[in-house]
């Protein structure tokens, strides 16, 4: 799964922008080889979608992101780390530190308060 994610973030990049992400994703045939594929390890749902083409594109935190999606960090960890809602955890030289997949991430406190809300997030499909 991990490695699917690096590939497909690499072909979301290289579309260039969100909207060519965007077409990327509706070109895709999911009953064809490689979108069975994609379809098997659940990036057909939209929300996912959604979430990785955010990873793709991140608002913030591009070389942390980077660095997470190299080292195997799960879509969700990926996901706070593009919105800013969570950092890497450094040690006290700077460097990230491992987990048991990936990087160790430190969720922020108003990320945490605003998951609270009741209007937070909404995915909305393409």
């Amino acid at each position: 799964m991990v490695r699917l994610q690096q590939d497909l973030v690499a072909m979301l990049r290289a579309t260039g922008s969100v909207e060519g992400a965007e077409q990327f994703w509706r070109r895709i045939k999911f009953d064809k080889r490689f979108g069975k594929k994609v379809a098997h390890y659940g990036f057909a749902v939209p929300a996912r979608q959604i979430r990785l083409t955010k990873v793709a594109f991140p608002e913030c935190n591009f070389s942390e992101v980077d660095a997470a999606l190299t080292a195997g960090n799960k879509l969700h960890q990926l996901y706070e780390l593009a919105c800013g809602r969570s950092s890497i955890a450094k040690d006290s030289a700077g460097q990230y530190k491992a987990g048991n997949r990936g990087f160790k991430t430190v969720r922020h406190a108003t990320a945490i308060a605003a998951q609270r809300a009741p209007e937070s997030d909404h995915l909305e499909p393409f």
